[in-house]
């Protein structure tokens, strides 16, 4: 850890310009490298961090999240607070599961009522609802084909109205 905040102090005084960084002394120098050496760790409840591999070069996520510790001050000094675009996301993000939600219910409800008249049809097939057979013209016909002929018509008693 102590190369990597070296190498901190060292970046930040080359991005110094020269009068500037020519102006601290070597005490002034190594007292900054033991000031960023014992700077406290940073410790994140969530700390999570992906390298991702592409053809010539890799990229990499971060994902970090713990209990905020900076003041209010600083917040909205930085800009980071504010209140209108948090409260529009957490109303969005309830609208949002509310619509799944309702949308799941009516498609739970749909299904029910679509088992409800199947099973309504089920209990229906079972009634008798005699018909006439249109093209059975002779009683010959009408009997090979085990229907019941009558008044000069062929009837099928087993008609299934869902048909």
């Amino acid at each position: 850890m102590t190369i990597q905040k070296h190498a901190l102090i060292q970046r930040i005084l080359e991005q110094l310009p020269p009068e500037e960084r020519y102006s601290f002394s070597e005490h002034q120098i190594k007292a900054l490298h033991h000031s960023a050496i014992s700077l406290p760790k940073a410790n994140h409840t969530i700390n999570i961090r992906w390298s991702i591999p592409f053809p010539g070069q890799g990229i990499y996520l971060v994902f970090f999240a713990g209990k905020e510790r900076r003041s209010r001050k600083r917040l909205l000094a930085d800009r980071d607070f504010q209140l209108l675009p948090r409260a529009i996301l957490i109303l969005a993000s309830l609208l949002g599961c509310a619509v799944i939600s309702c949308l799941a219910y009516s498609q739970r409800m749909l299904a029910i009522s679509k088992q409800n008249s199947a099973s309504n049809l089920d209990e229906s097939s079972n009634i008798i609802h005699p018909t006439v057979v249109p093209f059975k013209y002779n009683q010959d016909q009408c009997e090979t084909s085990f229907r019941e002929w009558k008044d000069g018509k062929c009837i099928d008693y087993e008609h299934n109205h869902t048909f």
